[in-house]
């Protein structure tokens, strides 16, 4: 590959540079007099920092391209549209993309359930088989909008009062029989710390 020898020589001295001003900044914080185990453990504190933010870089990188795969892949299924006004590049839905919009909410319910909270703890139950795994997906993340937290992946618990409207979208979606629903009103002897 061309310039793969300049690319690494590069880098190299860039490592070295950051190393140099971390070892240096590292003297200056440990103090005039201070002993050597000081100063390494300074230089370590900041090393560790730099491959932290060297990292997060990374992990941003890998988000932006993963997002400009989706939204490559959006365009070429027509679900977007590029528009290009006075040297401002936009993106927005197609007609194509405002149809499987409103296919994906016809699908599965789509709506925000009141979160009403109470005083007796709420846990939540379920066993949906892998044939319906996208219902069991919208399950969760309903009852993690309603303000319940996880305790294993089918077991949730929380103090928010169970919307009416929630209870039908179960049994249209023929999955109520796969959920069970407590309400405890009195505490046992175990008691959260």
């Amino acid at each position: 590959m061309r310039g793969e020898i300049l690319t690494k020589i590069l880098e190299f001295l860039y490592t070295e540079v950051i190393t140099q001003a971390n070892f240096i900044t590292a003297v200056l914080a440990s103090g005039y007099g201070a002993s050597m185990g000081k100063i390494d453990f300074e230089y370590r504190k900041r090393q560790r920092i730099s491959e932290n933010n060297k990292w997060h870089v990374k992990e941003q990188n890998k988000r932006i391209k993963r997002l400009k795969i989706f939204l490559a892949k959006m365009k070429h299924d027509g679900l977007i549209e590029k528009t290009n006004k006075n040297n401002e590049i936009k993106i927005k839905i197609s007609e194509k993309g405002k149809k499987k919009l409103k296919y994906l909410k016809n699908r599965l319910p789509y709506r925000k359930y009141s979160k009403e909270k109470q005083r007796a703890v709420v846990i939540i139950s379920f066993d949906i088989p892998e044939r319906l795994r996208k219902k069991r997906r919208w399950l969760r993340e309903v009852i993690k909008n309603l303000g319940f937290e996880m305790i294993h992946q089918s077991l949730w618990t929380g103090k928010v009062k169970i919307p009416k409207e929630f209870i039908l979208d179960l049994e249209n979606l023929k999955i109520l029989e796969y959920v069970e629903i407590f309400q405890i009103s009195k505490t046992g002897t175990l008691k959260k710390f």
